[in-house]
């Protein structure tokens, strides 16, 4: 009450805030280009802060960017975000007297994936007033970047078998098979899958993985729609991944020539199946003969009888 009396004054005779409110000075990291293992994210204040929503996580996450408008929500609530799904398990601490906040997540973060720190309007100063935003405003802060690849052996991912025919329901059989033919595992979370029609038109789904899902050095991983069945036997190495809540990729034409692309995070092309109409149209499966070979018309057959994934 005194305080604020003071407050009061201070207003009433034109006189400068004795006290500002804390703000919130910047965060780090921000940008593309951030290393994945190498994370420490904070936020930094004009003053100290108080450590209630900070340390027990209710007030300060960091998430994927997809994740960004429940994070608000979270963090915004009366319950805070201690137990949101999407948050990046993280130590966090004050530091610097209490102007640094700074989470830490306690393993790497994905490669090429775009994150987001997420400080809540409710966080409270040292003195127990709220904290401001940079521009002085009562609202949350984020700050956004991306990771960069991840250290060490990179994969190499190799579209290498494509069933677009198979007993009904088609749904629950149609997949496409991904190699990790590089010497680092390979993390397909955020990927896309891509397929060209008829018309040259790009349709496409995102591959949904978690950690650990990442496909070893040697193995395959085979992508599937939602509606995929389990029917084929697989090695006990290989993924099998969802791309899509049905059909994959809505279905794969078995009337022509698959025409397949891979993709990264960041859009660019890795691998290619029939690219250019060069695959042949199989009464079950098509694959790659060798399987670091072009995705040429020479090295594309039909899979002997019914095919058996990962082999």
């Amino acid at each position: 009450m005194r305080r604020a009396a003071l407050l009061l004054l201070a207003v009433a005779c034109g006189l400068p805030d004795p006290s500002p409110f804390v703000r919130v000075e910047g965060g780090a990291p921000e940008g593309a280009g951030v290393a994945p293992e190498a994370v420490a994210a904070e936020f930094r204040f004009t003053g100290p802060i108080a450590p209630e929503g900070i340390l027990d996580g209710g007030r300060l996450v960091l998430v994927p960017a997809a994740d960004l408008r429940e994070a608000l929500d979270a963090v915004e609530s009366d319950g805070g975000a201690a137990g949101l799904a999407a948050r990046v398990p993280a130590a966090v601490s004050l530091a610097d007297g209490g102007r640094r906040a700074v989470l830490t997540p306690v393993g790497p973060l994905r490669a090429l994936a775009p994150y987001a720190l997420v400080l809540s309007s409710r966080v409270h100063a040292a003195d127990g007033r709220t904290v401001l935003d940079a521009e002085g405003r009562r609202r949350p802060s984020v700050v956004g970047f991306e990771t960069a690849r991840a250290a060490g052996p990179p994969p190499r991912p190799v579209l290498t078998e494509v069933r677009a025919d198979a007993a009904t329901p088609e749904a629950g059989g149609e997949y496409v098979e991904i190699a990790n033919r590089g010497a680092g595992p390979l993390d397909l979370s955020g990927w896309r899958l891509a397929k060209r029609s008829a018309t040259g038109a790009l349709s496409s789904c995102t591959v949904s993985a978690r950690p650990e899902d990442a496909v070893a050095a040697g193995a395959v991983a085979l992508v599937v729609g939602g509606a995929y069945d389990g029917r084929y036997a697989v090695p006990a190495a290989a993924r099998v991944l969802a791309c899509g809540a049905t059909a994959l990729l809505g279905g794969i034409a078995n009337d022509r020539p698959p025409d397949l692309l891979l993709l990264d995070p960041a859009g660019a092309v890795v691998s290619t199946f029939g690219a250019g109409g060069g695959a042949p149209i199989c009464p079950a499966a098509a694959e790659r003969i060798d399987v670091d070979g072009p995705d040429v018309a020479e090295n594309l057959a039909c899979a002997g009888g019914e095919g058996t994934p990962g082999e």
